[in-house]
């Protein structure tokens, strides 16, 4: 039997079946744990099979049944369940900083249509990545701080709150597109600096984290920046670091912003 095709997910896609997950939470279905855990996957699922495991078992109340994810084969492999495990490594590197500038930030597709380049992003999944954008998003906003964020290699989902109201954004080779779907953040009003990342440590964890989940031919598909929904209240925030190899295997680990290990979870 030929193997099923893979399709990507949209945003729209992982919304809903959010909204399934949270109806399963106030229902009984899913504790406060698994709901975060499975919200957390939803978000920065990359297919729609994923997305489907996410809620194979659970029952969908008949207002949710129509959702367009839910009306196709549901028949996929199932999401991963991981399992907890110390990170027993530590990983030494330095801060890296970036100059603050006044001037407003054109979009990427204008700067390279000025140049007569065709727009392209780095990766955004690498350190020189991560600085570029965090330099546009000073750049776009006046600071540093967010409440959450999904990275992907080629665009990024980011949450923020303009005077005290989240605002959602998506950011690619246009720049920054605010959205109408709300990314999940936990944050509760504590901000998330994203000039505490240390870049350094950072890269060298993404570069042994598929060997930190024990998939070596894998690689890192996505990141998130958020709080924990069930972290203690003095906790801060963290980077969460999702690891798939070429059989679909997946696996992933926390970090904390100075690149400190806190959590393992390995591919089974």
């Amino acid at each position: 039997m030929a193997k099923k095709e893979q399709v990507r997910a949209r945003d729209h896609d992982r919304v809903e079946i959010c909204a399934v997950l949270d109806a399963a939470l106030s229902d009984g279905q899913l504790n406060a744990g698994e709901h975060a855990t499975r919200t957390r996957s939803a978000m920065r699922a990359k297919f729609t099979t994923d997305l489907e495991g996410l809620v194979r078992d659970l029952q969908v109340p008949g207002e949710l049944a129509g959702a367009a994810i839910l009306s196709g084969d549901r028949a996929a492999r199932p999401w991963w369940l991981p399992v907890a495990v110390l990170a027993a490594a530590a990983v030494l590197g330095g801060g890296v900083g970036f100059v603050a500038r006044d001037e407003p930030a054109p979009s990427i597709a204008a700067a390279a249509e000025a140049e007569s380049e065709p727009a392209s992003l780095p990766n955004l999944l690498t350190t020189d990545g991560l600085a570029f954008f965090i330099d546009a998003y000073r750049r776009e906003f006046g600071d540093t701080v967010i409440d959450t964020a999904t990275v992907f290699p080629d665009f990024l989902l980011v949450q923020r709150l303009g005077q005290g109201i989240p605002r959602n954004f998506r950011f690619d080779t246009d720049g920054f597109d605010e959205m109408s779907v709300a990314v999940p953040s936990y944050a509760n009003g504590r901000p998330i600096d994203l000039a505490d990342i240390e870049l350094t440590t950072l890269g060298a964890v993404l570069a042994g984290a598929p060997a930190s989940v024990r998939l070596e031919q894998g690689e890192v598909e996505h990141l998130g920046f958020g709080f924990e929904l069930i972290a203690p209240a003095d906790a801060g925030p963290v980077i969460d670091i999702y690891v798939e190899d070429p059989a679909g295997s997946t696996g992933h680990l926390s970090v904390s912003f100075a690149g400190t290990p806190l959590e393992v979870f390995p591919a089974r």
